[in-house]
């Protein structure tokens, strides 16, 4: 099943819109801001807006990153000393961004933001409650179709199965291409071969002036400044640095998340009946199609190293610990200090989602248009490959 075919065709075909429960103050320390866009990701939004009210990005709150190649609203906040106008809209001409009065985000590439007020504190990562989605599949057949009526039924009845989505898998270029564990393994010159060969050809990797011109127009300025950083000297393991804190998070997190669907497909596989379901690099995803104790399965939430928090459940405990020793992930690595960031931490994330309001807004011959909300953390992408298999 390749998802790409049935979504996302135009940018109206996949709208989100955040939900985030916020308090408004007449004056507060923060201003918030509604965030319009199409065509352009959040980190794109935000270092355009830091380089534009000449400020750093991490002072640019944010709940989550939304999709690029879609209409998404979402909130911002900015130090309440920072002049901003109250609206204002940028459009996308031949790569540059030029400001505008209005945007018609069916026809324009571009963004808008929107003043709301002001609150007390900044956003963070997760603060949103969750999203609502407005989604047209599209280049369906009679046999899509009856398997969408047919899934939706067993997913209103005992829900979905939680696996993130491609959106975190972007740092990994193949099967077991990641560049986390090259980090974890002190191969800090693989892992920034490997992360620069996602940007285009590294032929000339070690020719850094070459290399710079070869990946220019495809680099953010931060990777420019780490290219320039390697051609004065610096070791790859001082160079990786120069990346974003985040940047350098989201490897750790493609790992984890790539264990914790392992640990929940091969929980699925041992006690359910189940589909198997093609997912990104050949790797695979299973969903149930029936299960005999939907209460547990509710409430189950699955860790993700099993150090701090420990299953009462003996077959999932087996299970991370057999997939940890399958991936070579040794006692030594958990909590590691790995290119400056604290790596494959604990925590836990719930087994299953119930996506609520589910329904089809419209339909045609060969579409159909579902809208549903979802809370943080959990993926559309991931219900309509359910969906659709």
């Amino acid at each position: 099943m390749n998802l790409e075919k049935h979504i996302k065709q135009k940018p109206s075909d996949f709208i989100v819109e955040e939900v985030l429960d916020y308090e408004l103050s007449p004056s507060g320390e923060y201003q918030l801001y509604q965030l319009k866009k199409t065509n352009l990701s959040t980190l794109q939004v935000v270092r355009f807006l830091s380089g534009l009210f000449k400020i750093k990005p991490s002072e640019i709150g944010f709940a989550g990153l939304k999709d690029k190649f879609a209409i998404t609203t979402q909130y911002l906040s900015f130090p309440a000393n920072i002049n901003i106008p109250d609206h204002l809209c940028f459009i996308n001409k031949a790569g540059r961004l030029v400001e505008t009065d209005k945007l018609d985000f069916l026809k324009q590439q571009g963004f808008c933001i929107k003043k709301i007020g002001y609150i007390n504190n900044p956003i963070n990562l997760g603060d949103n409650t969750g999203n609502n989605f407005t989604i047209k599949i599209t280049n369906l057949t009679k046999q899509h179709k009856r398997l969408i009526y047919e899934n939706l039924d067993i997913v209103k009845k005992y829900g979905c199965a939680n696996y993130f989505g491609e959106q975190r898998f972007g740092s990994v270029k193949g099967r077991n291409d990641f560049i986390f564990k090259y980090l974890l393994e002190g191969k800090y010159e693989k892992a920034l071969k490997t992360y620069f060969s996602i940007k285009g050809n590294i032929k000339n990797w070690g020719n850094w002036q070459q290399l710079y011109k070869d990946l220019k127009g495809n680099l953010e300025q931060y990777e420019k400044d780490l290219i320039l950083g390697l051609k004065r000297g610096l070791s790859p393991e001082k160079a990786i640095r120069i990346l974003p804190k985040n940047i350098r998070l989201m490897f750790n997190f493609a790992f984890q998340s790539y264990l914790w669907n392992e640990y929940l497909r091969k929980y699925i596989e041992a006690k359910y009946p189940y589909k198997k379901v093609p997912f990104i690099h050949n790797w695979k995803l299973s969903f149930y199609l029936e299960v005999d104790d939907i209460e547990y399965l509710k409430n189950l939430e699955i860790p993700y190293t099993a150090q701090e928090y420990k299953p009462q459940d003996k077959l999932l405990q087996k299970i991370i610990e057999e997939t940890l020793k399958e991936n070579n992930v040794h006692p030594e690595y958990f909590e590691k200090e790995v290119a400056g960031i604290k790596v494959l931490t604990d925590g836990l994330r719930k087994a299953i989602f119930f996506p609520e309001n589910l329904r089809i807004k419209g339909k045609t011959k060969n579409s159909i248009t579902l809208s549903f909300f979802l809370p943080t953390g959990s993926y559309a992408t991931i219900l309509l490959r359910n969906l659709l298999s």
